[in-house]
């Protein structure tokens, strides 16, 4: 599992195409707040800072999906999956060492950037409304990635795991533009959500390690 796991990291770390989604979305936050701020005043910003904190988590989220979409439909669509599985690494080594590979570039990401922005906006988000954030980025990152790797497992392509990843992730997106108020008011709802998050991905994971197995 450990040798799949290197393995992974080096294939990923040879693809700088692979980092450039992880920075888009903080540079775009960043220059938007920045010219609101410029030309309307800070004020327009008060009582924001907890919701731009989530939604730049959350946005890390699908920046890891093509990660994960090719962990097992970029095999297939290279004609090597069925070499894989001749390997002589047990299957659930080989699914453990790829899904480990994968998950902590999303969860690293986001966890970073939320810390940068609290640290800049430390007077203007309370540690209760920050620590919210981070789980419910933290429960963004599990759900879209659970749902992509099993979206790899089927999908023929990168490109259609990749695209089919986007009815998960506009959901959730959208759940944190209207929903950001009562989710932020304190820890039970951020708590329940993560909670339920890690539930969905060991599931996901256990199926998606089931069905890799059959193959």
């Amino acid at each position: 599992m450990l040798h799949v796991f290197r393995h992974e990291l080096r294939l990923i770390f040879r693809e700088p195409r692979f980092w450039i989604p992880f920075v888009i979305p903080p540079v775009i936050l960043a220059a938007s707040q920045t010219i609101a701020v410029s030309r309307y005043g800070g004020q327009i910003m008060e009582g924001m800072e907890g919701y731009m904190m989530l939604l730049l988590g959350c946005l890390m989220a699908p920046m890891g999906a093509p990660l994960a979409a090719d962990s097992f439909a970029g095999e297939r669509e290279r004609n090597s999956l069925e070499l894989l599985q001749l390997s002589p690494v047990k299957p659930a080594h080989l699914f453990w060492g790829k899904l480990l590979a994968v998950l902590p570039f999303p969860v690293l990401f986001s966890l970073i950037c939320q810390l940068v922005y609290f640290a800049v906006h430390t007077d203007s988000v309370g540690g209760e409304v920050a620590m919210a954030a981070v789980l419910g980025s933290m429960s963004t990152c599990l759900l879209v990635n659970a749902f992509s790797l099993l979206l790899s497992l089927k999908a023929k392509t990168v490109r259609a795991a990749t695209q089919g990843t986007l009815f998960v992730i506009i959901p959730l997106l959208l759940l944190v533009q209207f929903g950001y108020q009562t989710f932020l008011q304190n820890l039970y709802m951020p708590a329940l959500t993560f909670a339920l998050s890690i539930i969905v991905c060991v599931a996901a994971t256990v199926v998606g390690m089931r069905k890799f197995i059959s193959l």
